[in-house]
C-alpha cells in the first residue's frame, strides 16, 4: 500500500536557493515555484544579504534545489572540434568537483567547483532544517528556457549568453555592475539574476538529455517522495483510527442505550412474569377452595338444598341442612377443609312411617349415592330427633 501511494505523490512545491558566493560573504536569492499538471508559477522572488534572514522566511516543509555561483565556480567552454578542450575534458577528476553541463550548438558549456564548496553548502541548509532534494553549478541552465523565450542573447546571472538556432554557441562574463534584465516567461517575469534558478526547476521537472550533471546519491528526491507518502498514509491511517473511534463510541453509546432499554423490558418482563406465576399459584389456589367448597359441582349447592326440601313431608322439621360441611371446627388463620359431595340433614318428628317415607323417596334421587343415619333417638315426649349424611354422586 505505501509502494503504491508514492507513485501518485510527486514533488510539485519547491524552494530554489541561489547561493551567490563573494569575497567574504553570500547572497541568497529564493524562487518559491508552484507547479500543477505541466504548468510552473512563480510564488515568490526574494534576496536576502545573509543566511539567517532566508532561515526566517523560508518555508522549510518545502523541498529545496541548491544553485550554486560566484566566487570558486569556473565557467568553461569545451569545443567538440579542439583536441585541446577534448583532452582537457578527459582528465577532469569527477570525484573531486561538483558540475552542471549543457551541450550548445558545437560545444559543451560546464560548470564546476571544488567538491567541499557544494557539501559545505549541503551541510549548512541540513543543519538548520531543509530538504535538499539537488544541488546545481552555475548559470548556463538558462540556455533551456531560449526554446519559449527565442533570443539570441541571454543574461543569466553574471554570464551573456548568445545562441544560433535556439542552440548556446558562447558566453561571457559580464561586470557585476551591469543592470539586470526582465524576461517574460508565461505569466511570470524572471530577472536575469533568477534565470539559472527557473532553468534549474526546469531541468529537475524534465531532465533534458543535453544536460548532465554530478549526481549525490545521499541527495534522493524519492526520499522526500516515500517520507511524503509515509506522513500521507500516517495521516491517513490516524484520521481513518480516530473515525472509527468516533464511529465506535456513537456505536457503543446507541447499543448501549438500547441495552439498557432491553435489561429495563427485561426487568419488567422477569417482573411481569413472576406476577403471572403469582396470579396463577392464585387462580389455582382458589380453584382447588371452590373444589373443596363444592362450588365447582355440576350442580349448584343450592340444587341440592332445594331437592332435599321438597322432598321433606309436613310432619318432618329439619333443624340443620348442611351442604359440603367443615370436616372439623374452624379455627382463625387456620384453612378450613370441607367434606366434599357431603350433605348433613338433621331434624325432628313424631311420624316414624312419614320419615321412612321420606327416605325412600330420597333414595330414587339420581345424584345420591347413598346415605347413612348417624343417629336417632326419641325424646320423653316420643318425638324421633335424626341425623342423615347424605353421600352426592359425581362430585
Amino acid at each position: 500500500m505505501f509502494n503504491t501511494l508514492s507513485k501518485f505523490i510527486k514533488i510539485n512545491d519547491l524552494n530554489v536557493v541561489g547561493v551567490i558566493k563573494k569575497e567574504d560573504y553570500e547572497i541568497y536569492n529564493l524562487l518559491t515555484i508552484k507547479k500543477k499538471a505541466n504548468k510552473i508559477s512563480i510564488g515568490a522572488k526574494l534576496t536576502f544579504e545573509n543566511f539567517e534572514s532566508l532561515t526566517k522566511t523560508i518555508d522549510k516543509k518545502l523541498p529545496v534545489l541548491i544553485v550554486v555561483d560566484g566566487k570558486g565556480v569556473l565557467n568553461k567552454e569545451i569545443d567538440f572540434e579542439n583536441e585541446t578542450d577534448l583532452n582537457w575534458q578527459k582528465n577532469i577528476d569527477y570525484n573531486a568537483i561538483y558540475y552542471t553541463d549543457i551541450k550548445g550548438l558545437k560545444s559543451n558549456f560546464i560548470s564546476f567547483c571544488r567538491k567541499n564548496i557544494i557539501e559545505e553548502s549541503i551541510s549548512s541548509f541540513q543543519k538548520n532544517g531543509f530538504q535538499v532534494i539537488d544541488v546545481y553549478v552555475g548559470s548556463f541552465l538558462s540556455a533551456l528556457l531560449n526554446s519559449a523565450l527565442k533570443k539570441d542573447v541571454l543574461f543569466s546571472s553574471d554570464l551573456k549568453l548568445e545562441f544560433q538556432d535556439e542552440k548556446l554557441i558562447s558566453f561571457s562574463k559580464q561586470n557585476e555592475n551591469v543592470q539586470s534584465v526582465n524576461y517574460q516567461i508565461g505569466e511570470d517575469t524572471v530577472s536575469s539574476s533568477f534565470l539559472p534558478l527557473y532553468g534549474s526547476v526546469v531541468h529537475f521537472f524534465i531532465k533534458q538529455k543535453e544536460v548532465s550533471k554530478t549526481v549525490n546519491p545521499s541527495l534522493n528526491s524519492e526520499e522526500l517522495v516515500y517520507k511524503k507518502a509515509f506522513n500521507i498514509l500516517g495521516l491517513v491511517m490516524l484520521c481513518g483510527f480516530l473515525g472509527s473511534l468516533l464511529i465506535s463510541y456513537f456505536l457503543i453509546q446507541y447499543y448501549g442505550t438500547k441495552n439498557s432499554e432491553l435489561n429495563l423490558q427485561t426487568v419488567y418482563s422477569n417482573q411481569s412474569y413472576q406476577l403471572i406465576l403469582n396470579l396463577e399459584a392464585q387462580k389455582e389456589k382458589k380453584l382447588n377452595l371452590l373444589k373443596e367448597s363444592g362450588v365447582l359441582s355440576s350442580k349448584f349447592l343450592s340444587f341440592y338444598s332445594y331437592e332435599i326440601i321438597k322432598t321433606i313431608p309436613g310432619n318432618i322439621s329439619l333443624n340443620e341442612l348442611n351442604v359440603i360441611p367443615l370436616k372439623e371446627e374452624y379455627k382463625e388463620n387456620k384453612k378450613a377443609l370441607f367434606n366434599n359431595g357431603i350433605i348433613i340433614i338433621k331434624g325432628e318428628t313424631f311420624e316414624e312411617s312419614s320419615f321412612n317415607n321420606w327416605l325412600e323417596n330420597l333414595k330414587k334421587m339420581d345424584w345420591l349415592k347413598n346415605f347413612e343415619i348417624i343417629s336417632l333417638k326419641k325424646d320423653k315426649k316420643n318425638k324421633s330427633i335424626f341425623e342423615i349424611k347424605i353421600i352426592l354422586k359425581n362430585v
